[in-house]
């Protein structure tokens, strides 16, 4: 089988994690193409998995619709229907279409990597594996406590720290058994968020050296020299910090954002990881569970509370809302998925009811 994929890095990070910014950062990185989130492993893998599947016609016009509906914008978008239908129509897998998808970007870009950022990558990485020629693995997080904070302010995700949390927790539970279950000779990077807000450059130095890729002083530079970046940036109010420097203080801002019984449940869902990871808790000793008696009761408590449809969200322009919502339709007519199964920008599933 052919490996479309040149040594790629393939990202492994939670949403409002801080992935769009290391992505955009490596996009700035002369030899990496780091294109928007286009879900295309994730969501295709789902089609050609459904009961019934589809024939290869029918995944080359699947992936074409997913494609054309992306809130974010690569530069193959200008290439016809027609173009990239027929090199589509080269791959024989859902796969291989998505690996297809990228490498021409790739191309188009003039550079011989590419970044890929699919949120939950765990869940379908063998896939991207299997069209990788020496791929390489970079897992970044971030604090889920400042995760569940930019959660919950995000106009387009749906819930707030129930949600937040528990899907930090799954995915760094998917995360450290595919980093475990990686072959010895794979590069491998660890980056927390923090951190790299903190130290950029001594942070990318290493990163890119444990990928074995050369360090680019560009990537400091990445809202003036990434064109993902700058475009992206004016496409949705979620990305909007792309076309701007490092904020080096947006870090401890759920101290004074989130209440109590947000912040324990967080910790508490997130306990196996926290000291892992080195973040410690926050909560008051002999209260895990804030003001209840037990996660139940705090889970309870919270799902009263958890914002569902935001009001910001009807603020945003028209243009921006109409782009989310074009493309959760076609979500939902490749997948099958119902409005209310939908979770954020970057979530393949992001619907509106």
């Amino acid at each position: 089988m052919s490996r479309l994929l040149d040594a790629p890095i393939i990202l492994l990070c939670s949403e409002r994690s801080g992935s769009n910014l290391i992505a955009r950062i490596f996009d700035a990185h002369p030899e990496v193409c780091a294109p928007g989130a286009a879900h295309l492993f994730r969501v295709l893998a789902r089609v050609a998995a459904a009961p019934g599947g589809a024939d290869r016609d029918g995944l080359r016009r699947a992936a074409l619709a997913l494609f054309r509906a992306k809130v974010s914008s690569w530069q193959i978008d200008t290439l016809s229907d027609a173009a990239l239908a027929a090199d589509l129509g080269k791959a024989g897998s859902a796969a291989g279409m998505a690996a297809r998808l990228y490498a021409a970007e790739a191309s188009a870009t003039g550079r011989r990597h590419v970044l890929i950022k699919e949120n939950s990558a765990h869940d379908f990485l063998p896939l991207i594996l299997a069209q990788s020629r020496t791929p390489r693995l970079l897992f970044m997080l971030r604090d889920p406590r400042d995760m569940a904070l930019s959660w919950i302010n995000g106009a387009v995700m749906r819930g707030g720290a129930l949600r937040a949390a528990d899907r930090w927790t799954s995915d760094q539970r998917g995360f450290l058994a595919a980093l475990a279950a990686r072959p010895t000779d794979m590069p491998a990077a660890f980056l927390r968020y923090e951190d790299l807000l903190a130290r950029p450059e001594a942070e990318l130095r290493r990163v890119c050296a444990d990928l074995e890729l050369e360090f680019a002083p560009q990537m400091l530079r990445f809202s003036e020299t990434s064109r993902s970046a700058r475009v992206d940036a004016g496409r949705s109010s979620m990305w909007a910090n792309l076309g701007k420097p490092l904020m080096t203080g947006n870090a401890g801002k759920f101290r004074d954002h989130l209440d109590a019984d947000q912040i324990a449940y967080v910790e508490a869902q997130a306990a196996a990881y926290l000291g892992i990871f080195g973040y410690d808790p926050v909560s008051p000793v002999g209260r895990p569970f804030g003001n209840h008696a037990d996660l139940e009761a705090l889970r309870t408590a919270l799902q009263a509370r958890e914002p569902w449809e935001k009001p910001a969200y009807q603020a945003l322009p028209a243009e921006e809302r109409q782009r989310f919502e074009a493309w959760s339709q076609v979500y939902a007519d490749l997948t099958g998925d119902q409005a209310r199964n939908a979770s954020g920008p970057d979530d393949p599933g992001r619907m509106r009811a």
